[in-house]
């Protein structure tokens, strides 16, 4: 017995070198994020005693935490046994999942610069996550993840917030940025880009894009062939993965991201371009009025651990439409105004007004390569669009201004000219050049040139008609010199006969 007694003894001994149980102490978890307006909870899910065994700390004894409601431990069966069970970060996920619904007790966080603790907490394990319904249409996301409290813990938040770029194609140079210009009438291409996210863990994954045209702007986005997604823009994604709902002038595209990745047509950070279209309509404001605006932005789920869809929006972002115009003052070669002229406006500078067929009006009947126009007020013209009437293809002289038109080269044709004048015999050139802000939300400059003069900053330009040659009146003076010099040569006729007969004899 005394030797039983003395191996007993030795083996506690040796235990008690081998495990330090740690005193009743208490721990914080501090979270590093610099979002401001997040609210974090911890809740105990398992408690037990925090003891050193062969160098690690452990956690022995485990049981049920107090922040699981007794329902949820009926529902989730023995402590030890599930935390034994939780291997992987899978099962972790997976499990924070199915206990989330009997949370209870929770610690709550206090903000700093940066950073959220939350202290004074028991060892244990803990689930750390946003408090419900605080992030409602957030451009954030809700965190939940397990860990050990086995002293003083620092973690980031756990998540994937999926992003959304928004760009216009400029029709010139076919570049992509945030600023377009255009002439109305004209298609404008716009996209989107946005990122898949990490969708680990979610059964149903909202991922819905919304986009909005202005007044200024119709959206030709009725159904999903109107709209191409690109995965890393290059593979298509086929429609059977995406749905279109269009509201006028906006629409969403509902992407269903979850059976796209599990069919091997997506995977996490694969970028989607979307692209789609829009029209500058009858209503764009010019440059000096305003401009038109596209904006866009993402939703998406947001709370992994929620069973009813919760989502969170994406920042807006928009891109932006400009037109300008034109005014045409019509003078003679001493700057006065002019009456009784007509122009017609091209973009090609190749054109002949004799293959336009122009009635003795000046309008053409031959309109090939001309701009339409629709004349809204005395001396006030618009590019005209589709489903315009009334269009026009001359303005008339004074000083008429045309609205809507692009930065590009156009080239203004008379085709009547002002009575007692020329007609001009090249059309007149002129190409308005703009620059913009950085996100081109507002214009820094805006110039015309004109043929080759320098660059102005007034958006018109004198076109001069001079006078034609007056041709003297019958019994004029300029009509007894035509006698003169006509009876000058006919004596001068005479002489060279008389002469030459004379030539002709004394040669004989």
């Amino acid at each position: 017995m005394k030797r039983i007694f003395t191996l007993m003894l030795a083996l506690m001994m040796v235990l008690a070198l081998s495990v330090t149980a740690f005193a009743e102490e208490k721990y914080t978890i501090t979270i590093n994020n610099p979002e401001p307006g997040h609210t974090y909870e911890a809740y105990q899910i398992f408690a037990g005693d925090l003891e050193t065994a062969n160098g690690k700390t452990v956690l022995t004894n485990i049981t049920w935490g107090s922040g699981v409601t007794t329902q949820g431990q009926a529902a989730l069966g023995d402590a030890a046994a599930k935390a034994e069970s939780l291997t992987t970060e899978e099962d972790a996920r997976a499990f924070a999942k199915a206990v989330a619904p009997y949370l209870t007790n929770p610690s709550v966080s206090t903000a700093g610069d940066g950073t959220y603790t939350i202290a004074n907490l028991d060892s244990g394990y803990y689930l750390v996550k946003d408090k419900d319904n605080t992030l409602t249409n957030a451009d954030d996301f809700y965190t939940a993840y397990l860990m050990k409290v086995v002293g003083n813990v620092t973690a980031a938040p756990k998540g994937d917030k999926p992003t959304l770029n928004k760009q216009i194609k400029h029709n010139e140079n076919g570049e992509w940025g945030v600023v377009g210009d255009n002439q109305i009438g004209d298609t404008v291409e716009f996209r989107t880009i946005t990122k898949v996210p990490n969708t680990s863990g979610y059964t149903k994954y909202d991922y819905i894009i919304h986009d909005t045209m202005s007044a200024g702007l119709t959206s030709n986005v009725k159904t999903s062939a109107d709209i191409t997604i690109k995965v890393n823009d290059a593979t298509v994604l086929p429609a059977e993965y995406y749905t279109v709902t269009a509201n006028g002038n906006s629409f969403s595209v509902q992407v269903d991201i979850l059976k796209a990745i599990q069919d091997g047509k997506l995977a996490h950070d694969n970028e989607l371009y979307t692209y789609y279209s829009g029209v500058l309509n009858a209503d764009a404001k010019v440059y000096d009025e305003g401009k038109q605006d596209n904006v866009a932005y993402l939703e998406w789920s947001n709370n992994v651990y929620n069973q009813q869809p919760e989502t969170g929006n994406s920042a807006e972002k928009k891109v932006y439409v400009w037109t300008f115009k034109m005014g045409i003052n019509k003078v003679n070669a001493n700057g006065d105004p002019l009456t009784g002229a007509k122009f017609a406006l091209s973009k090609s500078g190749t054109l002949q007004v004799a293959d336009m067929n122009c009635t003795a009006e000046g309008v053409p009947t031959v309109t090939t390569g001309l701009i339409g126009m629709v004349k809204l007020s005395e001396g006030q013209y618009r590019v005209a669009v589709d489903g315009d009437t009334n269009v026009v293809y001359v303005v008339d002289a004074g000083t008429p201004v045309i609205q809507g038109l692009d930065d590009i080269d156009y080239y203004l044709y008379e085709t009547k000219a002002p009575a007692g004048h020329n007609l001009l015999s090249e059309p007149v050139h002129f190409k308005i050049s703009a620059d913009y802000n950085e996100d081109g939300s507002n214009y820094t400059s805006v110039t015309v040139t004109v043929g080759e003069d320098a660059a102005s900053n007034t958006l018109s330009t004198n076109v001069v008609n001079r006078s034609g040659v007056t041709l003297p009146e019958t019994g004029g003076v300029g009509t007894t010199i035509f006698y003169v010099l006509g009876g000058l040569l006919v004596v001068g006729a005479g002489v060279v006969l008389i002469t030459r007969k004379r030539m002709g004899k004394s040669e004989n």
